[in-house]
């Protein structure tokens, strides 16, 4: 499993295209596109918002909202795809304002891990 999931990195590495991210923020793993729905929620307060995803990755996603959480703020997401749900730790690692936010994951459990493996194998196959 862990050499399949090497390969989907690399492959996902090679995806180029269009990103949300400003062009001075590099990341380790490109995101490849998924529109999902999303729960994010504050850890501290439990305030949570209800969302799409628009890129996903093995490091992090970004999600689309009017109302994005502040950066540095600690959430707990979760992703819901064709009948599952992927669900971690997380971190608001910027923002842009009235547009959407930039998530990376921090704390993912394996079986969950293998889950978003999965699915971003899933995308890009759909690519080829």
């Amino acid at each position: 499993m862990l050499d399949d999931a090497n390969n989907s990195t690399a492959s996902i590495a090679a995806i180029s295209g269009g990103s949300s991210t400003p062009p001075d923020n590099k990341r380790a793993v490109r995101r490849i596109q998924l529109v999902a729905s999303v729960e994010v929620t504050e850890r501290g307060s439990q305030t949570e918002l209800s969302a799409r995803t628009s890129e996903i990755g093995l490091g992090g996603c970004y999600v689309d909202t009017l109302s994005p959480f502040p950066d540095g703020t600690l959430v707990h997401v979760r992703i819901i795809r064709d009948g599952g749900a992927f669900a971690c730790e997380a971190k608001v690692v910027y923002v842009h304002a009235c547009f959407g936010m930039g998530i990376a994951f921090t704390n993912i459990a394996l079986d969950q891990r293998r889950l978003l493996q999965n699915w971003i194998a899933d995308l890009v196959t759909q690519l080829k």
